[in-house]
């Protein structure tokens, strides 16, 4: 009797080391997953110049190829837009004749709507979600009317939030923003959206309600977030937003990607609502180009990528790093 009892015991102490080592390799398998995606935005067209910058937009589909990502964050504007439903829906057709080479890889594509892709009545949003569809379409897990448009998803480690900021203009859904953040248990997020939460150069943006933008930003930070990614103006830049604590390192980054082939504009003045932050600029460029970002276990690296000449891509100027909490 006494010898069954051991041959129990032992039975139990293998088994029990047996799942500890499973936990142990789940988790470090965890910790070295890798992840590679590309932000980008505003590849819309000029005044009587087309829908989209075909040149540009072309040359930056073909780099995303050669990148080795697994999805592509589009932050918006992808056209010119137009006065009609049907206008709007060939010109983004257009936009994913250009993209498909992307698709056709098996590389995610997650696109949000900018302001060029509205009209003055509610058909913008139809027009958009008719075209997003089948192979094009993007998480269906928005609230309500934003089905479609604002949307999340979990890839390995990271958790990603689209916000559409026009269904309700110049302002996110926060309630679903709040909830989506809450049932995360990836430990890395990042949030993208068209416009900026702080003012750089186009005076419409999510300081238009400093409130709102306010607890955004606080929610952003509290979920452990450190970048928030947007475009809107046509350049790229990198601002650390000083949050008045001492420690730079907890700070939360807006990073514009609008440099995808809608002219490019010049140097942001951060002269909005700020409220309690201080802009510190990290970095500035007036050239196209895209962001590549690397993460790894708890690090993540983010590279802007410039414009060196047709089909040409480097990295530029800035190259940041930081550690997950």
């Amino acid at each position: 009797m006494r010898k069954k009892r051991i041959n129990w015991f032992f039975t139990i102490a293998r088994f029990s080391a047996v799942m500890c080592a499973v936990v142990l390799l789940a988790a470090c398998s965890r910790q070295d997953e890798t992840v590679r995606f590309i932000v980008m935005g505003d590849s819309r067209g000029s005044f009587g110049g087309g829908a989209v910058n075909e040149e540009i937009l072309t040359e930056m589909a073909n780099a995303v190829l050669h990148e080795d990502v697994d999805f592509v964050l589009f932050t918006g504007d992808l056209v010119w837009g137009g006065a009609s439903e049907g206008t709007l829906q060939e010109q983004i057709a257009t936009w994913i004749e250009i993209m498909q080479p992307v698709y056709d890889a098996g590389i995610g594509v997650y696109p949000i709507r900018g302001n060029h892709e509205m009209l003055q009545d509610t058909a913008a949003g139809d027009a958009w979600k008719s075209v997003f569809v089948g192979q094009y379409a993007v998480p269906d897990n928005g609230s309500g009317d934003e089905k479609g448009l604002t949307y999340s998803f979990s890839y390995k480690n990271v958790f990603v939030a689209g916000l559409d900021e026009y269904a309700n203009e110049h302002r996110v859904n926060q309630q679903w923003l709040d909830a989506q953040l809450t049932a995360n248990d990836q430990p890395h997020v990042f949030v993208f959206g068209h416009e900026p939460a702080f003012k750089a150069l186009h005076p419409d943006c999510l300081d238009d309600y400093p409130a709102q933008r306010d607890a955004f930003w606080e929610n952003i930070m509290e979920a452990g977030g450190r970048i928030y990614f947007t475009g809107h103006d046509h350049f790229y830049d990198h601002t650390r937003l000083d949050d008045g604590d001492g420690r730079s390192g907890n700070d939360l980054h807006q990073i514009i990607a609008g440099g995808s082939g809608a002219d490019l504009y010049d140097e942001p003045v951060y002269d909005g609502d700020n409220s309690r932050w201080i802009p510190m600029p990290v970095y500035h460029e007036k050239e196209f180009g895209y962001v590549l970002v690397e993460v790894t276990g708890k690090r993540v690296r983010s590279i802007w990528k410039h414009r060196t000449g047709p089909d040409t891509y480097e990295p530029g100027g800035d190259d940041f790093t930081y550690w997950a909490r």
